[in-house]
């Protein structure tokens, strides 16, 4: 009896939790032709950076067995762009800070430059209004979708 008692609990969350599939509020293809039709060069996409990003979905892995949507919570992760520091937030409280430029070994595609890594911020850079993603490897990197909040 003891053995069937959490059995039966690992049974009942594991049929009674599935959610909806999250879906995010934009489409990929969409959000590369308005960056592509934005025309971005360094310097205005380093004028769109400017402001308060928070991190909304993630989205792992395209190559990988498992392919899924997760929201992220608000508050989780931010990123504060203020001229060439950045600053980096978890749950509401700074992380750290530091200097950051576009890696200058590619002419039109945006790569963030940082001295130490920063989470959630590997892979090339996309714009779509105030949405922007990394596109991470599509072999085993997850895509992390922001949202300009200020």
């Amino acid at each position: 009896m003891k053995n069937t008692i959490p059995l039966f609990l690992i049974a009942m969350i594991l049929f009674s939790c599935k959610e909806d599939e999250v879906k995010p509020p934009f489409d990929n293809i969409e959000f590369y032709e308005n960056h592509e039709a934005a025309n971005w060069t360094k310097e205005t996409a380093k004028e769109h950076l400017q402001g308060k990003w928070k991190l909304i979905y993630i989205y792992c892995c395209s190559m990988a067995t498992s392919q899924e949507w997760a929201k992220i919570e608000d508050g989780y992760f931010e990123l504060q762009f203020d001229g060439d520091s950045i600053k980096v937030f978890s749950e509401g409280k700074l992380e750290q800070t530091q200097y950051w430029e576009f890696n200058e070994h590619y002419e039109e595609v945006f790569y963030l430059e940082t001295a130490e890594p920063i989470s959630n911020t590997f892979g090339t850079l996309y714009f779509s209004e105030n949405y922007m993603f990394f596109n991470s490897s599509p072999y085993d990197g997850p895509d992390n979708y922001f949202e300009k909040v200020e």
